[in-house]
């Protein structure tokens, strides 16, 4: 007791007299497009008498601003205007508040007052396109700050919610997406990708590498997507690490049941107009799975180091360097296993990684209407790890020498990526703009797999190849599965954009794209075109097109020589969407889509390695969104999503489900800020449960009572489907500013009423039965001291 009233006291000395302390805000505006500074931009401070006009530069300062939290208003002469959400004032210190984008009215004199970075009106951009700023981020209730969780709150988008945070778009897979850092298309910025079986692997990571805070913004766009942007073909993620504080510094430091994180945001001690931001942040789930009960999963723990510095070397040019380490391990015991219901998870698995990923980026203003950026980058990951199966020695084992270990598959995989982005973008006249771009990209991997001794498979397709067809199992021998692999590919992209207006109220963007795959070595040119109406100054509709192309994995290489035949696979896009204003900070967005997809890959016979370019598909679907933007303390969005997802194999069976295909999915969000101190948000979220394989059960396939083991034989590909998704997600957040220290607690709980959304049935040949895999409630919470 006496310790933490000698910790209050000194915060409080720290702090010194809170009454009448000022500091300042300060930041620049831009023109969204050309990145060019705008001089003489209006920036008033909402509610008060304060404000300023930004320089030649584009730079305002605003000094003598009272300790609060603020909203700031832009206006500039033929723009949009836009408020700039929680702006923070703390005495003695610069509020930095990272470039300010305006967007030019399509309409001389009218303009759409746009009061969140949430919505983005940009006619070159598609109606499905959203930003999120960093306090919306880490205020999305049940993401825990995550960037990949806090994608569940758009139309179209679907988690697995509790372990996964991987989001698919609009019946497609997590591994569709286009992913930039910072300009950087990196393949890996989740941990714990993946798992031991289809359906973990299907679904992708678990957690972002992304400590809360750390994302400045993020901007998705869920389809039609422009010419700047390729190797995938469901949706682009892109999003930019926070800037330092080139003024002032903050240091904060938090601590909570899951780990630890300490932050530094400010300028560098050793180069003049340089700022820092640097995090550090570790994770162990062994406390929060055995408060919930769930001490049967497994010991995950991981560790994220951030650090990124800007530089503005003169008016023209900024460079950003920016370097990230992530290591991660996982180990499932028989200490585990033994927690299992009836002891009969009997997976085994001590599996380490560690990712690397570095990058300079140069923007440079080239002259008063263009400006250039370049991108370099390498990143290099390295998993190594071994798996096996608990055999039991007893019919009911009650201790870890009941359980004898056999270790029998070893990997080790290394990838090593390096790249080149350039993008050059030129504004020739009002109202067009022209983009080129190049992207250059090569991986080198290294992988090994051993398999020591023979392997059952419980689980098999009814096509499988079996020797014996009345053997209700199969046997993976090592010569089926050992690899040794080492090979390099490049991918190489080009393309060119040209948005213009031939009407004062009407953009198009046309647009191509060329690609060139060493896995193949497949040219491919993909045409891309948009148009953007405005009907009114409140109505905007949108229309875009065009021809996809997702590359094979490096890793089908390495399966069977014969899958370097693979060709890329190929969508077809079709959008459609009307926005509507019903007040300025309510709008109404309803979008309609058609998507064809040919040459998708698939295995005949999971027996093989060798996989086909023989699939195709389709994807449907109408979202639907209401978003009230923060304003007058309260925000709130609606989302309904009614979409079909249909693939065929061409294999006989006809059309089946995707592994994504949800047909309802709607949510419903709400936010008040109670005082500048507290806040409150909460979230329910309701989807169709995803598909699963129908399946017969095979009983005591050895015919040996004394080793009785099950198979499961699937009858149906996603014939049959999960248990309904549905959770209540809450998070509050309270600050207690003390002087020039701060008190920052939050409570983040997931799935509130405890409901087990399934993500899969994992089926256990021990007892023929099968275990729900997924969370259940997952409540979370910390304080963090900010000074």
């Amino acid at each position: 007791m006496k310790t933490a009233l000698a910790f209050l006291a000194f915060l409080i000395f720290l702090g010194g007299n809170s009454l009448a302390q000022t500091g300042q805000i300060t930041g620049r505006i831009v023109d969204k497009i050309s990145k060019q500074p705008l001089p003489g931009a209006d920036v008033t401070v909402v509610g008060t008498e304060l404000g300023a006009s930004s320089d030649e530069d584009g730079v305002y300062v605003i000094l003598n601003v009272p300790e609060n939290v603020y909203k700031l208003q832009i206006n500039y002469i033929g723009y949009q205007a836009f408020v700039e959400t929680d702006v923070r004032v703390v005495r003695n210190k610069s509020a930095y508040v990272e470039d300010i984008e305006l967007i030019p009215t399509l309409i001389e004199g009218e303009a759409v007052e746009v009061n969140s970075r949430f919505a983005d009106e940009n006619p070159e951009a598609p109606i499905s396109n959203y930003t999120y700023s960093r306090e919306e981020l880490i205020r999305a209730p049940g993401a825990g700050g995550d960037v990949f969780r806090a994608m569940e709150a758009l139309p179209g988008v679907s988690t697995s919610g509790g372990e996964f945070a991987a989001f698919s778009v609009r019946g497609g897979s997590p591994r569709e997406n286009v992913i930039l850092i910072d300009n950087i298309p990196f393949s890996k910025l989740t941990h714990f990708d993946g798992g031991n079986n289809e359906e973990e692997e299907a679904q992708g990571g678990r957690f972002s590498i992304f400590a809360p805070g750390v994302i400045e913004e993020a901007n998705f766009r869920g389809g039609g997507f422009s010419a700047e942007y390729g190797g995938k073909f469901s949706s682009v993620l892109d999003m930019k690490i926070r800037e330092g504080n080139f003024e002032t510094p903050t240091v904060d430091a938090r601590y909570d049941i899951l780990g630890w994180e300490v932050n530094y945001n400010g300028p560098t001690a050793v180069l003049d107009n340089t700022s820092l931001f640097l995090s550090a942040r570790h994770q162990d789930f062994k406390t929060i799975l055995d408060v919930t009960d769930q001490k049967d999963l497994g010991d995950p723990s991981f560790t994220d180091l951030i650090a990124k510095t800007t530089t503005r070397l003169n008016g023209a040019n900024t460079l950003s360097l920016l370097g990230i380490y992530a290591p991660e391990k996982f180990q499932r015991n028989r200490g585990h296993v033994l927690e299992s219901l009836d002891q009969a998870e009997t997976s085994l698995a001590d599996v380490s990684e560690n990712l690397w990923l570095t990058g300079v980026n140069l923007r440079t203003l080239t002259g008063k209407s263009s400006f250039w950026q370049n991108t370099v980058y390498h990143g290099f990951r390295d998993q190594d790890g071994e798996a096996g199966q608990a055999i039991p020695l007893v019919a009911n084992p009650q201790s870890e020498a009941d359980l004898k270990p056999r270790i029998y598959q070893f990997f080790k995989e290394q990838l090593g990526e390096s790249g080149l982005r350039s993008v050059f973008t030129w504004l020739p006249a009002p109202g067009q703009t022209l983009s080129l771009g190049l992207d250059v990209n090569r991986k080198a991997y290294d992988y090994r797999l051993t398999q020591e001794g023979l392997d059952t498979l419980y689980t098999y397709d009814q096509d499988d190849f079996r020797p014996d067809p009345d053997r209700n199992y199969i046997i993976r021998r090592p010569q089926d599965v050992n690899i040794d692999f080492n090979d390099e590919q490049l991918y190489l992209g080009s393309f060119f954009q040209y948005a213009f207006r031939p009407l004062v109220n009407l953009t198009l963007n046309l647009g191509m794209r060329y690609e060139y795959n060493q896995f193949n070595e497949d040219h491919y040119l993909s045409p891309r075109a948009s148009l953007d109406y405005l009907l009114d100054d409140k109505t905007r509709f949108s229309l875009s097109g065009g021809v996809y192309y997702q590359a094979p994995d490096f890793s089908f290489a390495l399966a069977n020589p014969l899958n370097a035949d693979l060709k890329n696979e190929r969508a077809y896009h079709l959008i459609g969407g009307l926005n509507r204003y019903l007040r300025p900070d309510l709008k109404l967005t309803t979008e309609v889509y058609y998507k064809q997809f040919e040459d998708l890959i698939v295995r005949p016979d999971r027996t093989s390695q060798q996989l086909s370019n023989a699939g195709e598909g389709w994807a449907a679907g109408v979202d639907v969104v209401l978003l009230k933007q923060f304003v007058n303390k309260f925000y709130g969005q609606i989302n309904y999503s009614y979409s079909q997802s249909k693939r065929d194999d061409r294999d006989g069976e006809g059309e089946y489900n995707s592994d994504f295909n949800q047909p309802h999915i709607f949510s419903i969000l709400a936010g008040y800020e109670f005082s500048k101190e507290l806040s409150a948000s909460v979230k329910w979220r309701y989807a169709t449960g995803r598909p699963e394989d129908g399946y017969i059960i095979h009983a005591d396939v050895f015919n040996d009572p004394g080793l009785l083991r099950y198979s499961k034989e699937i009858t149906g590909n996603n014939s049959g489907r999960l248990k309904d998704f549905h959770t209540l997600n809450f998070r509050m957040d309270y600050r207690k500013q003390l002087g020039r220290v701060a008190l920052v607690s939050f409570v983040d709980v997931v799935n509130v009423y405890n409901y087990t959304n399934v993500n899969q049935n994992r089926f256990l040949p021990i007892t023929g039965k099968f275990t729900e895999e997924g969370f259940g409630i997952l409540p979370t919470g910390g304080l963090k001291i900010e000074f």
